[in-house]
Parts: C-alpha cells; sequence; structure tokens
C-alpha cells in the first residue's frame, strides 16, 4: 500500500551560535508530508537567488533524524541523541567535514488539530576546528482545503 503524500506549509527555524552571537533563520516552503510504519517524510525545495534550488528530505524515525539536501549544495545530515555522526558538506565554494553531536530531539506528528513539530539541538563542528551550537524546529501544517 502507498502512503499518501500530504501538501503541506513548511516553516523551518534555525538559531546557530559561535562565541557569544547567534544568527537567526527562517525557511518557508510548500512541500509534502508522509508517515507510514513509524517513519516520517517531509520533502520540500529551497528556494535561493545564490545558488540552484536545494531539494530537502527529512526522514523521521524514533531514535533518529536525517535531512538529505541536493542541488545548490549537498549534504546527508543524521541526528541519533548522544551519538556523534560525520558527513560530507558539498557547496559553491567548496567542501567541508562535519561532525555533529545531538543533545535533544522531540517530534510530534502531524495530526488533525495541530501541526507537527520537530526540534533539534545539537553542536556541528567543522573540519575539526569551527564549532557552533545550532537548534533546528520545523513545523509542518497542512494546507488548508479553501
Amino acid at each position: 500500500m502507498h502512503q499518501t503524500k500530504i501538501p503541506v506549509w513548511i516553516e523551518m527555524n534555525t538559531a546557530i551560535t559561535e562565541e557569544d552571537e547567534t544568527e537567526h533563520t527562517t525557511l518557508r516552503a510548500a512541500g509534502t508530508y508522509s508517515a507510514k510504519g513509524g517513519l516520517t517524510v517531509v520533502s520540500f525545495t529551497e528556494e535561493s537567488e545564490e545558488v540552484a534550488d536545494t531539494k530537502t528530505m527529512i526522514t523521521i524515525s524514533a531514535d533518529k533524524v536525517s535531512i538529505k539536501r541536493s542541488g545548490g549544495f549537498d549534504m546527508k545530515q543524521v541526528f541519533v541523541k548522544n551519538q556523534p555522526t560525520e558527513n560530507v558538506y558539498r557547496h559553491p565554494y567548496g567542501t567541508m567535514h562535519m561532525e555533529t553531536s545531538t543533545h535533544a530531539m522531540t517530534f510530534s506528528p502531524l495530526a488533525a488539530d495541530s501541526p507537527a513539530e520537530l526540534t533539534i539541538s545539537y553542536t556541528v563542528t567543522l573540519n575539526q576546528v569551527q564549532s557552533r551550537k545550532h537548534a533546528l524546529t520545523l513545523r509542518v501544517q497542512e494546507e488548508s482545503n479553501g
């Protein structure tokens, strides 16, 4: 049986702290949401004027979240609480080694009366040198029918 992809509105907020400065970004996009057998998938496209559009797919399970991005830049970032993960981040300006240490993750699935919400608190170390604290909140709201 094929799971239906539900059209949704997505808002992704990130806060990145380096030393005593925090940078906040908000991304809003239309996308799709599907859930089956303990696995939730959220997909959307980030539009950019600087680089090619980037397709993003977020896969959520009970103990792991993975974010795969391709297009303007390529990256697969995996979040497992209290377990460091590594990947390579490729963008137009070069390649960087990324180590992600996940401190906390929570997920509430999409319901008829409430949006889905994913929160992740983590630290990223780039090229074994530069560490920054990240807070990500993803909200997914079903498109209204009218």
